[in-house]
Formats: C-alpha cells, sequence, structure tokens
C-alpha cells in the first residue's frame, strides 16, 4: 500500500553546471521514519506524495548537495523545514569496497559516512532525474 503525505517540497537546481531540477521531500515524516536501507529504497519507491508516485531514494551526490557546510546543527540548505539533526539520512549509494555498507549524510554536521545497510537511520526521498 502506498503512503499519503501531506506535500511539502522544495525545488532548486543542483548546480550551474548539471541545470538538474529535484524536487525533494520535506514532509514531517524526514525527521522521525527510520528505516534499515532496503526499508529506505522500498519506502521512496512506494511514497505517494502531492499525487506523484515517482519518488526514489537519492544517491549520495544528490544528498550531499543539499548540506550547507556554512551552517551547523542543522547543515542543511535554508529551504528545508524538516530534519532531524540526531542522526543519519541513507543514500542509495552503496559502497563498492564492502559489502553489505551503503553511504549516508550526518546533517548534524554535514558530513558523510558508510554503514551497514541493516541499521535504520532517517530517509529522504527526492524525484528527477538522477544526477552521476
Amino acid at each position: 500500500m502506498k503512503s499519503m503525505l501531506a506535500l511539502t517540497v522544495i525545488v532548486f537546481n543542483l548546480n550551474a553546471n548539471e541545470m538538474q531540477d529535484l524536487i525533494w521531500q520535506d514532509s514531517s515524516d524526514v525527521k522521525v521514519l527510520k528505516k534499515d536501507w532496503q526499508g529506505a529504497k522500498a519506502y521512496c519507491e512506494e511514497l505517494v506524495l502531492g499525487k506523484k508516485d515517482d519518488w526514489r531514494l537519492p544517491n549520495i551526490k544528490e544528498l550531499q548537495s543539499i548540506v550547507d557546510i556554512n551552517e551547523y546543527k542543522p547543515s542543511i540548505k535554508k529551504e528545508f523545514k524538516n530534519v532531524s539533526i540526531k542522526g543519519y539520512y541513507w543514500s542509495s549509494t552503496v559502497d563498492i569496497s564492502s559489502d553489505g555498507y551503503a553511504w549516508n549524510v550526518d546533517f548534524n554536521y554535514g558530513t558523510t559516512s558508510k554503514d551497514s545497510i541493516l541499521n535504520e537511520f532517517y530517509v529522504r526521498c527526492v524525484r528527477g532525474e538522477e544526477v552521476y
């Protein structure tokens, strides 16, 4: 069954070179919902938000693009209203050097790390053509 949530999204260009618009989930779920990596991917794929059902888990480059290194606790672009500073957010990017690990972003400090896909972290979904 697909989830129904209130719509609050952010749209902006990642950078001038890519000219790629992404639409980000910014509902209250993103600061409370935790899933393991497989669960995070499934949640985004099943999400229906704003009558749209083409959500996905962002890759690490996309997730890093919303970090604001000039901000602290949270280290996320000011357009985002919902963020947990208590943990990490999953990306869809697996660690090619370690089986069973994937990359994530800590919006408390704006750092990236890799962790076991069995850990439960926060989830923020995205729509739009994937940026590599």
